[in-house]
């Protein structure tokens, strides 16, 4: 996976890590309660036996949605710094004419 270089991009990556985490805790969720929603029939039973994977689908989930909230706070304060040192490079060049 390449590293996005430009702020645009950065955005994307981020929001893309978010809907596949957020997306990834839904399926967790409909695993782990689709059992208590079904009337007993062997796909209840089959439901009922996947719980691991419905934690682990959830946890995954979850995982992702909290780095993509790291990365979107880090790309927020890199774009604050990069504003400040444009703002300052411009004033400085002002005060020299």
């Amino acid at each position: 996976m390449s590293i996005p270089n430009s702020i645009p991009a950065q955005h994307q990556a981020n929001n893309d890590l978010l809907i596949k985490g957020v997306t990834c805790a839904i399926i967790g969720l409909v695993v782990l309660l689709a059992p208590l929603f079904m009337r007993a029939s062997d796909l209840s039973n089959l439901f009922r036996q996947g719980h691991i994977v419905g934690w682990f689908a959830l946890a995954l989930g979850a995982a992702f949605v909290i780095q993509g909230l790291v990365r979107r706070r880090k790309t927020l304060q890199a774009e604050a710094m990069l504003e400040t040192k444009t703002t300052y490079t411009a004033e400085r060049k002002k005060n020299k004419r």
